[in-house]
């Protein structure tokens, strides 16, 4: 383990990396161009009043106060500490910038980047993987392209731009963003340009990718469930009958098998029941995606429980004192975000510990009286029958190169299909809340 507790990485975590399937993940960071583009590139745009510039930092230690001028104080997305612990941890996964862009020198918007090396070709089908694979012998980079991101992958569900309401602004926000971006594609050899998880598709900021030449996509929803208790019991109190009873026997099953739950806040709770092994417990959940972006190590977790404080907490269930299962999670100014899970999928079964873990987080969630829950993508079925909306979520995309985006846009409806909708549930009680 570590020595001091306030910064550097775990000897082991390289070990416990390897081990456990981080080591390909981490081959994204490999031939990737560090070469940042200038640090002030001013900029006229055709048509629209005003002179646009941008600064671009290399580092989020660099970025000026301005920065936090433009976010709202409980940003948590966009937080330079934040930022700064995901540049720092994941070094080896990929590279960041940050983008401050001026209009007659007034900072009117920021935007977070990151490059990965992405894979085109997932693990979802055998026959396909083993064709990649054999391919990949004698052709290393085959289906792997570099892909430079308006977005990071934390917190999920979030942009990663921010603009002033003007509309105006919002639209040379956009432009600048895009230039900048294709500059430093052609910089570090990216293919493609992605502007992630936006909440709209019609309004001024997706008029304005559009017009760039940005093809839309659907991602899975966001769901979120915004209500207030005072505990998760006075939760499932309000629940209907049916939904009440389900519960109850997860929990009742949890109890009989022998399992406990504990949850705690900030760094010392966080050093008191972290080690390498609850981290394998999250490298089991990861493998497991469907697309695999980033690998999330030791050191990120720890740094952002003691960066963060009492914000960050921590959910373990535990059995004869070994965890099977903990959700890493984040509040802030009524909001909560439950945000990493690991899970042992050899016990599972034993007593629902994945729908056990949500039931203990949202406990500390409404107990810090949080209003708004965001509960993650995926497992539509399950976070639906919990009461939780979905915040429907898009990307645009674009190919660096003229004729492969035209390419692109011809199989775009193919590529990129709608994500599916997703039904909500009546699940409370009307004469209890």
């Amino acid at each position: 383990m570590r020595d001091d507790r306030t910064g550097g990485r775990d000897p082991n975590e390289k070990v416990v990396a390897q081990e456990y399937g981080a080591s390909k993940i981490s081959e994204k960071a490999q031939n990737l161009d560090a070469t940042a583009p200038p640090e002030y590139a001013p900029a006229s745009l055709s048509g629209e009043a005003g002179s646009i510039s941008s600064r671009v930092f290399s580092s989020f230690d660099d970025v000026p106060r301005a920065w936090r001028s433009l976010i709202p104080r409980a940003d948590l997305a966009m937080d330079p500490d934040v930022l700064r612990i995901f540049q720092r941890t994941l070094a080896d996964q990929c590279l960041c910038w940050g983008v401050i862009v001026y209009d007659h020198g007034a900072a009117i918007g920021c935007a977070a980047l990151c490059l990965f090396q992405t894979e085109l070709a997932g693990d979802s089908h055998p026959m396909l993987t083993r064709l990649r694979d054999r391919i990949r012998r004698v052709w290393p980079g085959f289906m792997r392209v570099k892909v430079l991101f308006c977005g990071l992958p934390t917190p999920s569900g979030a942009t990663h731009l921010r603009a002033s309401a003007d509309a105006r602004h919002v639209r040379l926000l956009a432009a600048e963003v895009d230039r900048v971006m294709r500059r430093i594609a052609r910089t570090v050899g990216a293919k493609l340009l992605v502007f992630k998880e936006l909440e709209e598709t019609s309004g001024a900021l997706a008029q304005a990718l559009t017009q760039a030449g940005y093809v839309h996509g659907g991602i899975p929803p966001m769901h979120i469930l915004n209500r207030s208790f005072k505990s998760f019991a006075d939760y499932r109190d309000a629940l209907r009958s049916r939904y009440r009873a389900q519960i109850q026997r997860s929990q009742k099953k949890l109890e009989a098998a022998g399992f406990e739950a504990l949850s705690g806040r900030g760094g010392a709770f966080f050093d008191a029941h972290w080690n390498d092994d609850v981290h394998r417990l999250y490298v089991a959940v990861q493998r497991r995606a469907e697309q695999k972006l980033e690998l999330m190590p030791a050191a990120f977790f720890r740094e952002l429980a003691h960066a963060l404080g009492d914000e960050v907490s921590l959910t373990l269930i535990r059995r004869a004192g070994r965890v099977c299962a903990f959700t890493f999670a984040i509040t802030r100014a009524g909001t909560h975000y439950n945000l990493y899970s690991g899970l042992d999928y050899a016990l599972n079964a034993d007593g629902d510990l994945y729908f056990n873990l949500f039931y203990c987080d949202l406990d500390q969630a409404f107990r810090s009286g949080a209003t708004s829950v965001h509960l993650g993508q995926t497992s539509d079925s399950f976070k639906s029958r919990l009461g939780s909306a979905t915040q429907p979520l898009h990307f645009f995309v674009r190919a660096r190169a003229a004729w492969q985006n035209a390419a692109l846009r011809l199989l775009a409806p193919v590529a990129f299909p709608a994500a599916p909708s997703v039904r909500s549930q009546d699940v409370f009680a009307r004469d209890r809340r």
